[in-house]
């Protein structure tokens, strides 16, 4: 089979392995479509927070059962599912808090960016017939935004400002508006995903660069009680601080990777509580394939291009260089040529 193999910065390579078999507990997944994300561009970039060099990359995945292992009972071979990167070994307390991708003893799924993909049954959630693959490669992004706001303990009506307009920001607005939230106020640096955070649930969408935090907090109704950085660039948290009210909340969704220098002053004066999520349990990933199922997502807005397996190094590359998309899925049955 083919699969997108991490060499080091910007190498990434599409290479031949060996087809996989099931583990005992275990499925193979015939991909369908894999979304590149965010980090699938930071993480090859030449941090300390890259994939380890020879891994198999892409996590946003949906796809079709193949094979099972023998001690597999609830999945069958035919079923549709979407796809958690890895799993945990299910009995630390880190998989018992339901941080399953925190655990010591992580077990990877093998890259989405694949013809094939190796998860165990644990970590995959049957996709409702009422969804496609491309809608099921989805439920892992927006997933995110459900964990976030829990971590907030997001009670109802609050105000909330979300830096950005990516796939995080339409997470975290989906999940807010869904879970309560008052007015929802996006700040987007380009006009293009307007309609696609209207549809997820947002109020009002303002330029990123010209909107004081004066003219946002008329918007909103007043200052914002959480702010979502879902960006990644250095200096974007600590303008999310600025933004925060007094007491207020501010979660780092952008994953910046560089060094972002903040004073602690400047939190401790406004008591702004910081939160830096990490993707999501199980549980919060099954429910986000359930809202799908519910006809609360349309993910036409969100995907702007479908591209080739062998089209991914070089749109990857062209991500990095500052070129902006829409969501991008790889479908592996497509021939090449379809790269932005």
């Amino acid at each position: 089979m083919r699969a997108a193999v991490f060499h080091g910065a910007g190498r990434i390579t599409i290479e031949k392995v060996p087809d996989p078999e099931p583990a005992p507990d275990g499925l193979v997944v015939r991909v369908g479509r894999c979304g590149v994300c965010g980090g699938d561009v930071s993480m090859t970039s030449g941090t300390a927070f890259d994939y380890p060099l020879g891994q198999h990359i892409g996590h946003e995945c949906a796809g079709e059962v193949v094979a099972v292992g023998r001690e597999v009972s609830d999945i069958r071979v035919g079923d549709r599912v979407a796809c958690m990167p890895a799993s945990g070994c299910g009995v630390c307390e880190v998989c018992r808090e339901g941080r399953p991708l925190l655990c010591r003893a992580i077990i990877q799924h093998g890259g989405g960016f694949a013809d094939y993909m190796t998860p165990l049954a644990r970590g995959v959630t049957r996709l409702p017939d009422s969804l496609s693959l491309a809608d099921g490669a989805l439920v892992e992004p927006i997933a995110c935004g459900l964990h976030a706001l829990r971590q907030v303990g997001l009670r109802g009506g609050e105000r909330l400002l979300v830096l950005g307009a990516g796939t995080m920001a339409m997470a975290i607005v989906f999940w807010a508006r869904r879970l309560g939230a008052g007015r929802i106020v996006v700040a987007s640096r380009s006009a293009r995903r307007t309609e696609a955070a209207l549809a997820m649930g947002a109020d009002a969408v303002h330029g990123f660069v010209d909107e004081d935090p004066a003219a946002l907090a008329q918007a909103l109704g007043g200052p914002p009680d959480v702010v979502a950085e879902c960006v990644g660039k250095p200096g974007l948290l600590n303008l999310a601080i600025s933004h925060a009210r007094i007491g207020g909340a501010v979660i780092s969704m952008g994953m910046c990777a560089q060094h972002e220098p903040l004073i602690p002053a400047g939190c401790t004066f406004k008591e702004v509580r910081l939160y830096f999520p990490l993707a999501y349990s199980p549980e919060e990933f099954a429910q986000t394939a359930r809202a799908f199922d519910a006809g609360e997502l349309r993910p036409e807005l969100m995907v702007g291009e479908v591209i080739a397996l062998e089209d991914l190094p070089a749109t990857i590359e062209a991500l990095r260089a500052g070129k902006p998309a829409l969501k991008i899925q790889v479908d592996p049955g497509l021939p090449p040529g379809r790269g932005i």
